[in-house]
């Protein structure tokens, strides 16, 4: 059976909340499925997002990059 990322906007997936946001870099980045996209924050605070599945999915595996995080 072959898997697939449910947490793609591909699969009909939204970012619905984010704390902060950039044009270039925006929330929605973290779904669009290419590695070269990116959400950036302003830092300033602990940042939280969520994001919504239009279906019932169940979580095998959850990965979250960060960079400089403190």
């Amino acid at each position: 059976m072959r898997k697939v990322d449910l947490c793609l906007s591909s699969e009909g997936t939204e970012v619905i909340f984010a704390t902060s946001s950039d044009e270039k870099h925006p929330p929605e980045n973290m779904i669009d499925g290419n590695p070269e996209t990116f959400w950036t924050t302003t830092g300033m605070f602990p940042q939280e997002f969520i994001i919504c599945f239009h279906k019932h999915v169940r979580i095998e595996k959850l990965v979250i990059q960060s960079y400089f995080g403190k």
